[in-house]
Parts: C-alpha cells; structure tokens; sequence
C-alpha cells in the first residue's frame, strides 16, 4: 500500500516574497504587508529559516532551493501548487491561474532535487499546456490527497477545474468513486480558493472545516473519509482562517510521525483537537507569521513532499 507520509520534503526560499497582487482577487487570507520590501523579506527569511532549521532538527529531510529566476516570484515559497510527485517515480507539473506563478515551474529544479535526495524520477506528467485554456488545477493546494487509498478532493474555484480534475483523475487511475469534487465557501458566500485551506488528510486522520462545505455536499464529503477509515477532526470556519487545515503529516528519518503546523494553526486548535492530532503524531509547530498574512499560505503549503523511488 502507497505512504500517505513522506521524510523528504523541498522547500523554496522566499529571496522575491511579496504580496502578490495577481492572486489577491482569489486569496482572500492574503493581506498588504505593514512593512517595505526589505523589512518584509528580511523578516520572512529568518521566519524560513526558522522552520527549515526546526525540522531539519527533527529528523526531515530538507532540501532548500533558491530562485533560479530574475523575475519577482512573489509566490515561490509556496511550491507544492506547481508540481507534486509519486511513488512510481511520476512528477505532475500543474498549470496555474496567475502568470507570476506560472513562472515558478522548474523541471530542472525537480531534477537537481531528486538528484541530491538520491530518488528517480521515472515519468513527466506535464498539464500546464491546460492554462492556455483556463484549465487550471493547483497542485496540492486544488487537492488534498489520500495516497493510500487512491482518493482525491478537490474543490471547484478560480484555480481548480472541473475538466482539469477530471482529466487528472483520469491520468494517475483514481476509480470514479474516489473522486470527490465538490463546493466550500467561507462566511461571506466566497468560494474557498485552495482545498487544502478547509483541509488535511494525514496518516489515519482528516482535518476538515465541514461548515464551509455546500450543505447538499457536506454528507458525501464526510461519508467519504469515513469511508476511507479517517478519524475526522472537524474546525470552524474562525479556525480556517487561522490554518487550522493548512497542516501537513510527514514523517521523520527514523519513521516516527510528526504533524507541521503554524504557531496561529497550533493555538486556534483546542485542546481536544490536539489531543485527537497527538494520537497520530507528534505536533511540530512553526512561527511563520509573516509569511501567513502577506502571502495567505501557511505551513502544508511551503512544503513539497518528495515521494520519488529511491535509486
């Protein structure tokens, strides 16, 4: 049976971070930043760095690339929405809304990854031809992954397509019945803009903000993590909005489980939540604060998982 948790993960330095004005209209967690430019950055460096260096601490292999571009990439540290990999050695470049983005695709990057982490890439799945149509599909931030049961939830919005989910669904052999696509707003009637924002599945558990889903869908969704033997960890809408499902279950280099989160994810749980997520692994908590309000992304989307074969 496939790992639903991975000890390899790639993370990006944030050299061009920076409030992404093509992205605002569909992020609504993104804010302008109190700071200029050079007190920003400075400050989601050492934020980077901070996390890097904490869970390289406990046991996961980091690999940290920089920007390979002139371009402002104000996004770049977000970069599980441009590509996602597999343990048959597959690696899916997805296409993306907005045209900065697009610009943080780096095959070569994968390459020099996999090459340093001692994995094998054995095929490309290139989909990013599809924005040309305005088919687009966002990595895992458009799709929260069961690995282990070959299942897929995805919710439609701006960066996540019908078509496009399907057409992916179609390529990695998900059975019909383990594609769940449905629909989530947040408060204000506002579609949800990445799945991975409501929620995370981990190795035995799900994280999953049930109140933003459209009534007339929220059975399915729920009825289908049960089905998959998922304990459901359920959040509000107030803790969506502090990345409560914006986490990530990976494992260390000695197999053990741990569960990354933001220091405002960790403190918006309550304790009987944390004490559901203990039970699954143990709880590493990150200070990306900065990083969270400026650029609307937390901690599962700044890493990468690597689930490439080993040589």
């Amino acid at each position: 049976m496939p790992s639903q948790t991975t000890h390899r993960i790639l993370m990006i330095s944030p050299d061009t971070f920076g409030y992404n004005n093509e992205t605002a209209g569909s992020n609504a967690f993104q804010n302008s930043p109190e700071f200029d430019t050079k007190t920003l950055r400075q400050k989601v460096s050492e934020e980077f760095k901070r996390m890097v260096k904490k869970l390289i601490a406990a046991g996961i292999d980091v690999f940290v690339a920089g920007i390979d571009s002139e371009e402002e990439l104000p996004d770049a540290v977000f970069p599980n929405n441009w590509f996602a990999t597999y343990e048959d050695g597959s690696v899916v470049l997805f296409p993306m809304l907005s045209a900065n983005r697009r610009m943080e695709r780096d095959a070569s990057l994968v390459e020099d990854v996999a090459g340093m982490a001692e994995v094998k890439i054995e095929k490309w799945i290139d989909l990013s031809k599809y924005e040309n149509e305005n088919m687009i599909l966002e990595g895992t931030g458009s799709l929260v992954l069961d690995r282990k049961h070959n299942a897929v939830f995805a919710i439609e919005s701006e960066r996540t397509n019908a078509g496009m989910f399907e057409k992916y669904c179609d390529l990695m052999n998900i059975p019909p019945d383990n594609r769940i696509f449905f629909h989530a707003e947040d408060e204000k009637g506002n579609p949800i803009y990445h799945t991975n924002v409501i929620m995370g599945i981990g190795d035995g558990f799900a994280v999953i903000c049930g109140e933003c889903i459209l009534p007339k869908e929220r059975k399915v969704v729920l009825d289908k993590l049960t089905e998959l033997g998922l304990e459901i960890i359920t959040i509000s809408y107030a803790q969506t909005k502090n990345f409560c499902g914006n986490i990530l279950n990976v494992k260390n280099n000695k197999g053990k489980s741990i569960i990354v989160m933001s220091a405002t994810a960790r403190w918006n749980f309550d304790e009987s939540q944390i004490k559901q997520l203990e039970k699954y692994g143990r709880i590493l908590e990150v200070n990306i604060n900065t990083i969270e309000q400026v650029g609307g992304g937390s901690a599962r989307c700044m890493m990468a998982e690597i689930f490439l074969p080993e040589k």
